[in-house]
């Protein structure tokens, strides 16, 4: 049987491929009903995306996992489909989420493999589960706007933000960083954000390529 992965578009090939997971205890008054099963509703489909990037992905799909305590991450590397269900069976759950420190490493990490020659021709497409609006929503913001200032062109870097479940909060958040960067000195629009009932609806490929055409 063909390699599935030889008939997409030409800009999934060449890359590496970054995820992190990121998952809460996020509680809130007005939830509807069913939000605590949204990660195991959406456990299918989050696997299937993993798993085409694993196989996309020059060196294997990366995966950071954020920890208990706020700050704290563990990084996977190479992770196929089984690895990942492990990982995601025994993530923990913090109360409150602290993204910029991961988000901080992967892209000086994508810096520095790309001037020392290390990074694929094609660059690096970096993945975001999340399910809660971050306490460091600032830093991620001024973050993200200086890494497009280092690009040399607009699909060369996508940040794809994935909200698992319907967190109201947490997708105003996710709309003004999908919306607003190049207002705040963005070079480039480099970020997608996808509430999960929209990716639910559509192929990864189409998920993947919305990084780096928005």
């Amino acid at each position: 049987m063909a390699d599935t992965t030889t008939i997409l578009p030409a800009q999934l090939h060449h890359r590496n491929y970054t995820l992190i997971y990121a998952p809460t205890q996020l509680r809130r008054l007005g939830m509807t009903p069913g939000f605590d099963q949204r990660w195991q509703q959406a456990h299918g489909h989050i696997v299937g995306l993993a798993d085409q990037c694993h196989r996309l992905a020059v060196n294997g799909l990366t995966v950071y996992q954020v920890g208990a305590n706020s700050g704290e991450f563990q990084v996977h590397q190479d992770v196929n489909k089984a690895n990942l269900e492990s990982l995601m069976a025994t993530a923990p759950m913090p109360e409150q989420l602290a993204l910029a420190p991961v988000l901080e490493t992967v892209l000086n990490r994508y810096f520095d493999e790309k001037s020392t020659g290390q990074q694929p021709k094609n660059g690096e497409i970096i993945i975001i589960l999340i399910d809660n609006e971050p306490t460091d929503r600032l830093a991620i913001a001024k973050q993200i706007v200086a890494a497009s200032q280092k690009l040399d062109y607009n699909d060369e870097l996508g940040i794809g933000w994935l909200q698992v479940g319907n967190d109201y909060i947490t997708k105003g958040f996710l709309v003004t960083l999908d919306d607003n960067l190049r207002q705040k000195g963005a070079k480039f629009d480099i970020v997608d954000h996808k509430p999960i009932q929209q990716f639910l609806s559509s192929e990864p490929t189409r998920f993947l390529m919305d990084m780096l055409k928005d």
